[in-house]
């Protein structure tokens, strides 16, 4: 298929409202992040009935680059602006004062868009933005695009696990190992920490990580390797980490975490591998 040829790194102005702050690395996830949900909203617009984008830690809409002080769309707004967009979206954040200022871009940006909006944990109102996807039916027929963002290994499996069994839906996970795992890893092998498991959604992980530790792996490989399996398990399929798309530092060259993609279908790594070809050289991380 043709690649969509625009710069998913989208400039914002300044509108007094709230920013995350990150670094330079980001470019990866935002303009990776807004050219699959342009290819998935549009590659399958005439395949099914309705498409949904859901956006489990969306935040506020902005992010501001700490180093050169330059503010982008991110993920919630990016799926909005695609040139075709979907049919429904699903942002959940759990601050406040972030989701008010992503509904209040939204309703500038895309006043006629379908949107929902749910505030707090994901893991905990995971019930509430699952009453939210339209009900898949013959003539009515549903799939969906879920982007997964955390700061670290906040996102339980189970989350994953209901979103994600019984629907169509791909995922675009953020596995923050690099920055959570490799950190906290001591704290994380104690027998009263639960926060692996809850992640991976296995706690019998802890039977395989000396084998792994033996022959060499890392916990940020053994992770990522586990947390395939996890959603192997659930009936995705798992091409490996050689499909995930590894960002570190510029400069210390330190892993900070895989975007890991996710589908059931052979098409959507069809998709998934036309971003990872464009993206390589051309999306680099420099600014």
């Amino acid at each position: 298929m043709t690649r969509p040829q625009r710069d998913y790194l989208v400039r914002a102005a300044d509108d007094g409202l709230e920013a995350l702050d990150v670094g330079p690395w980001a470019v990866e996830k935002y303009r990776r992040l807004g050219m699959y949900a342009d290819i998935f909203s549009t590659g399958m617009k005439n395949r099914w009935d309705r498409r949904v984008y859901l956006d489990l830690f969306s935040g506020s809409g902005h992010a501001v680059f700490r180093h050169d002080g330059m503010r982008v769309l991110t993920s919630p707004l990016l799926a909005l602006t695609v040139p075709t967009p979907f049919d429904k979206y699903i942002f959940c954040d759990e601050v406040p004062s972030r989701l008010d200022c992503l509904r209040r871009r939204v309703e500038r940006l895309a006043p006629s868009a379908s949107v929902e909006y749910v505030a707090g944990d994901a893991n905990a109102r995971v019930a509430d933005i699952e009453r939210l996807i339209p009900v898949h039916a013959r003539g009515a027929t549903v799939l969906s695009f879920c982007f997964v963002d955390p700061f670290g290994l906040d996102v339980h499996f189970d989350t994953v696990r209901r979103l994600g069994s019984d629907r169509s839906m791909d995922f675009l996970i953020l596995l923050a190992l690099g920055m959570d795992a490799t950190r906290n890893w001591r704290t994380y092998l104690t027998p009263r920490s639960e926060k692996v498991g809850r992640f991976l959604g296995d706690t019998s992980w802890r039977e395989r990580w000396p084998e792994a530790e033996a022959r060499g792996k890392s916990p940020v490989r053994f992770l990522a390797e586990e947390y395939a399996a996890s959603m192997q398990r659930l009936g995705y399929l798992t091409p490996g980490l050689d499909r995930m798309i590894e960002v570190r530092t510029r400069d210390n060259n330190m892993r900070l975490y895989y975007l890991a993609f996710f589908s059931k279908s052979p098409q959507g790594y069809k998709f998934w591998d036309e971003v990872r070809k464009y993206a390589s050289p051309q999306l680099g991380l420099g600014l």
